[in-house]
């Protein structure tokens, strides 16, 4: 395996040079150089000696990521985190990064998982999942001083700090509840999680508005913020069937639950699409092979985790010293389970 002296020997060029290669310092590089010395990179399988670039840095050139899995967790993360992790790997890849996953029986265990993974100095930075509003962790980890990136954009006090990475979560939920509501559909069913969980608040919000610029008032029965586990959610959608209160489209904002929606709206003796139009947040592609096709908002798991590993490096680096949010584009993919209102009434399909 080459050293970096020989590397820069091959390419024509110093060592510093090849230094700012590797640690991502491109605009110092001309891309013709650039492309000449990552060519004899990958050629040679050269691989940094982490231990070496540690001991100078008093860098671990390690993420840490706290995974939660009690069971109502696991459940609704069981579809976003394969994709999300996919990307984190992809960057520390890229980066010369490795990354250590810890999980805990509780969703935010701070005394155990992040002070003492912190006090241990194994990692250089955190990615904090599964956020709460007035998150506990944020706090805790500023009281350490060590880099985080949250996924997903806080709420709350005291969050003008922390950088994060996110889809706006308002915004998808809005263009979600207005497709519904140019087929027509005035009575329309949100299925959420906790309403202290930042994204369920968010789309809530975006839910809220939605409605209120097309001048449908809002119904509080229509709303199911729960923290739902399998086998419960046939019986949270008969509440408002049970008091009398209609609905002809759910809006899921988690996909572990639309094949437990489907199943109970069956059980039900209601048909998605013909009888109750669905549309969902999709988080994998799953949903081109659901009976029918979903009709909903995908949102990019990958590309999620690629860029929130990729802003806690810049952070770590130095390269970035001011807090960050950024939001990613969702995409919004018609399938075959939304329809008009009109054809419900008629008990017709499209």
């Amino acid at each position: 395996m080459l050293t970096i002296s020989e590397i820069a020997f091959l390419a024509g060029v110093s060592k510093a040079t090849v230094s700012n290669v590797l640690n991502e310092r491109t605009k110092q590089v001309s891309p013709k150089t650039r492309q000449r010395i990552e060519t004899i990179i990958k050629e040679n399988g050269y691989v940094p000696r982490h231990s070496a670039r540690s001991l100078k840095t008093n860098r671990t050139k390690t993420l840490g990521l706290l995974f939660p899995h009690l069971p109502a967790a696991f459940f609704t993360n069981t579809f976003f985190f394969p994709g999300f992790l996919t990307g984190v790997a992809k960057a520390c890849e890229k980066f010369s990064y490795q990354l250590i996953i810890t999980t805990s029986s509780k969703s935010c265990d701070t005394s155990f998982h992040y002070e003492s993974l912190v006090q241990s100095k194994s990692v250089d930075g955190l990615i904090v999942s599964e956020i709460f509003i007035d998150d506990q962790r944020f706090s805790v980890l500023e009281q350490f001083d060590i880099p985080f990136v949250s996924i997903g954009k806080p709420e709350g006090r005291d969050i003008n700090n922390i950088s994060w990475v996110d889809h706006d979560q308002e915004q998808v939920a809005y263009q979600a509840v207005r497709y519904l509501i140019d087929l027509g559909h005035r009575d329309i069913l949100f299925l959420g999680l906790s309403p202290s969980r930042v994204f369920t608040k968010q789309r809530l919000e975006g839910y809220k508005r939605a409605l209120m610029d097309s001048k449908i008032p809002f119904q509080e029965d229509l709303i199911i913020c729960e923290e739902i586990t399998k086998g419960e959610v046939k019986k949270a959608l008969s509440r408002p069937l049970n008091k009398g209160v209609d609905f002809s489209a759910i809006f899921v904002i988690s996909e572990p639950l639309v094949l437990e929606s489907m199943k109970a709206l069956k059980e039900l003796g209601l048909r998605v699409s013909r009888d109750i139009s669905f549309l969902a947040n999709i988080e994998t592609d799953n949903y081109l092979y659901y009976v029918p096709p979903l009709t909903g908002i995908k949102i990019k798991t990958e590309e999620l985790g690629f860029e929130t590993a990729k802003l806690l490096v810049q952070i770590i680096e130095g390269e970035i010293r001011k807090p960050v949010g950024k939001f990613l584009e969702a995409d919004f993919v018609e399938g075959a389970s939304c329809s008009s209102a009109l054809f419900h009434k008629k008990g017709e399909v499209i």
